[in-house]
């Protein structure tokens, strides 16, 4: 009883921390702004600007028909005490039996996934942070959280449910596992096997394909100032073109040489819609019974807030989703708010009804492949200042070839001619755990092996060399006893020869005798 109660009380901790720290980021963002036109990045496009009215009247169009759906669905009361802990061979963490997400079935309620998603994602922090303190292993350096199909790991399930997984460093995840088998060789040599099944499986799991050639010239746009907050040099014209969407807020980093503005710019040619978040946060006030998470996401109620979508820099196949500045998210607060998993369930089931009419297909093709989250080195791999551990909140919609092949400039303008695939992220960590640790120790383990056989080869032969000494030593014996056998002869030959001297001196005796 005590128990519940006690995690109880860190879970409504952790609620108001959460909740304090989005109120600090929210009055920076608002005491910073100036933005008074929600639409600048598309005021002078007409094309681009009738597309974010038709993109804003289909999340009305949704939102009403989410409105009706869970009118008739009681809200589902989260399990916050969910066993969270690694696959059997993986550095994964997942839900230990806890059902999947249906997010293709139109008949879902999505807040509920909502929040059960915010729930998960919250109990798998935590677990991060649980095995940081009880390992002393940097989990929490590099860690990534992947909404997919259950069927992409594996193809022999036949439903079309979704799981959430918390992708761990492998390096970590090897370290964890070799500092518990101790000097145990025959746990050292399981670990080896079971990190090179890893190994195997993941390298070539995504197959290599060969580059898409694309039927449409993609958006490129002008090279941008990577520092819009502190360059002064805009009032030169061959200088790179500074962002009028950027974020201002003091961020707390993990940098050594203090705070700074978080400086994240959203490229006017990259933007592809952008979505209100208030409409979303509405849905959560009847459908949801956790008061804590509903006074979290009724601070973002006071101001006009927007998630904006971007294409990426790079011709890949990703849809980014920000909170538009002036709002300032962390990764790890995002994905602790229902609204956020709402607003990337709706986008997925958006681009979904747009493609089927595009297309004039019946034909149930679910454009987004995975939704990804990075943490920590992972987050910050595309960005100058690595030091920046926590930046500015961004998920990575992945999408599908067919999707990308319909855009075009009326449909998804900004996305299209984007046809090269993302990141295989399984194969870097594949290659990543070989690299810095398998290779070394399998080496290593190799190295003792054969050490062991040569050690072995010796000792049998010192073996042989001793059973030989043995017999050399049992000959010697028997020479032995021979040469004891021929002393007693000589022996007895002496007795004789002396017993014949007495004979001999007997007989002169009785000769002498006759002849006097």
């Amino acid at each position: 009883m005590s128990k519940s109660l006690n995690k109880k009380s860190s879970n409504d901790y952790k609620n108001k921390s959460i909740r304090k720290e989005n109120q600090i980021h929210r009055s920076c963002s608002l005491s910073t702004s100036s933005e008074s036109d929600q639409y600048s990045w598309c005021q002078f496009d007409e094309t681009v600007k009738e597309f974010q009215k038709k993109m804003e009247d289909v999340q009305k169009d949704l939102i009403s028909d989410i409105m009706k759906l869970s009118s008739s669905s009681a809200p589902t009361i989260c399990n916050d005490n969910l066993h969270i802990d690694f696959l059997p061979d993986e550095p994964v963490l997942v839900a230990q039996q806890e059902s999947l997400f249906d997010i293709i079935n139109e008949k879902e309620n999505i807040i509920n996934m909502a929040n059960r998603l915010s729930s998960q994602s919250t109990q798998m922090l935590n677990k991060i942070e649980d095995l940081v303190n009880s390992t002393g292993i940097p989990f929490n350096h590099k860690f990534r959280l992947e909404l997919r199909p259950a069927s992409f790991y594996n193809e022999h399930i036949q439903h079309q449910l979704w799981e959430l997984r918390m992708n761990v460093d492998p390096v970590s995840w090897f370290d964890l596992h070799w500092r518990q088998c101790g000097d145990n060789e025959v746990k050292q040599h399981s670990c080896l096997a079971k990190a090179r099944s890893y190994i195997t499986k993941y390298r070539s799991f995504i197959p290599e394909q060969m580059p898409h050639e694309s039927l449409q010239q993609p958006i490129k746009g002008p090279q941008y100032c990577e520092y819009p907050l502190s360059c002064r040099k805009d009032r030169f014209p061959d200088h790179s073109k500074h962002a009028t969407i950027v974020c201002d807020v003091i961020t707390i980093t993990q940098r050594d040489d203090g705070n700074y503005e978080c400086g994240q710019y959203i490229m006017d040619e990259y933007i592809v819609m952008q979505w209100p978040i208030k409409p979303i946060i509405e849905l959560f006030e009847k459908q949801t019974s956790n008061s804590s998470q509903l006074e979290i996401q009724k601070d973002y109620l006071a101001q006009e807030f927007h998630f904006i979508f971007t294409a990426k820099n790079e011709t890949v196949r990703d849809l980014v989703l920000f909170p538009k500045p002036p709002l300032h998210l962390t990764n790890r607060q995002l994905v602790q708010l229902p609204f956020f998993w709402a607003t990337a369930i709706l986008t997925s089931k958006m681009l979904h009804h747009q493609l089927q009419q595009k297309t004039l297909s019946e034909q149930k093709i679910w454009p987004v492949e995975a939704i990804a989250i990075n943490f920590g080195q992972w987050e910050t791999a595309g960005f100058y200042d690595k030091r920046l551990i926590d930046c500015h909140a961004h998920a990575h919609l992945l999408l599908n070839l067919t999707f990308i092949n319909a855009c075009d400039n009326t449909f998804f303008s900004a996305l299209k001619g984007r046809v090269d695939e993302p990141p295989n992220y399984l194969k870097q960590n594949a290659r990543l755990l070989h690299f810095d640790r398998l290779h070394n120790h399998e080496f290593n383990s190799q190295q003792m092996d054969d050490f062991s056989n040569r050690l072995t080869n010796v000792e049998n032969a010192l073996q042989g060399v001793k059973t030989n000494l043995k017999g050399v030593k049992t000959d010697f014996q028997g020479v032995k006893t021979d040469f004891q056998g021929v002393n007693t002869d000589l022996e007895d030959v002496k007795t004789n020869l002396q017993g014949l001297k007495g004979n001999a001196t007997n007989l002169t005796t009785y000769v002498d005798g006759l002849t006097s």
